[in-house]
């Protein structure tokens, strides 16, 4: 009899517990991630509207606790099929296909949030803090900021151009809604 009583315990705090968090996913249509680069002679931007991903919102603090993105490198679009090629090649799209980004450390005041999380992209690791705006319209989580990443930190050899490299530095700008 305690063992059913203990077991049947169990289960209840194992279904109160999982009953708290709400799943939200990333809304394709809505969602972006662009990248900027910059050479000596000309800038291109490319962008990726092929965003997905989860987030878990805690239902008693109504806050994000953890989130998951994951795009694919051919989904980005400079609008030049030729820089778009090169950049599969430098990126070897084939060997690493994907860019993750996964954070459990997320803090929301206001209209701010801070991720502290990890980058998965060319086979590397890099834990990195994202700062950026996060608003709530009825059932839509909408988050947009800016970064920067250097691609020699994910051991990416970088392109050149009249035998000048491109600038080692990517002006990144995201913007996800959540559902």
């Amino acid at each position: 009899m305690k063992i059913k009583l203990s077991l049947l315990a169990l289960i209840f705090c194992i279904k109160f517990n999982f009953a708290q968090e709400i799943q939200l996913k990333i809304e394709t249509k809505e969602s972006s991630i662009k990248y900027k680069g910059d050479h000596l002679l000309h800038s291109w931007e490319g962008i990726n509207n092929n965003v997905n991903g989860i987030a878990i919102l805690n239902s008693k603090s109504n806050k994000i606790e953890k989130i998951a993105i994951l795009i694919y490198v051919r989904d980005f679009d400079s609008g030049n099929p030729g820089r778009d090629a090169h950049s599969l090649e430098v990126l070897e799209a084939l060997k690493y296909p994907e860019i993750r980004f996964y954070s459990e450390s997320i803090k929301i005041v206001e209209d701010n949030v801070n991720f502290k999380g990890t980058f998965n992209f060319h086979g590397i690791k890099i834990e990195k803090e994202l700062i950026g705006n996060i608003n709530r319209k009825n059932d839509i989580w909408k988050i947009s900021g800016n970064f920067k990443l250097v691609p020699s930190d994910f051991g990416i050899k970088l392109p050149s151009f009249l035998s000048v490299k491109m600038k080692n530095l990517l002006d990144i700008d995201y913007s996800i809604a959540l559902k």
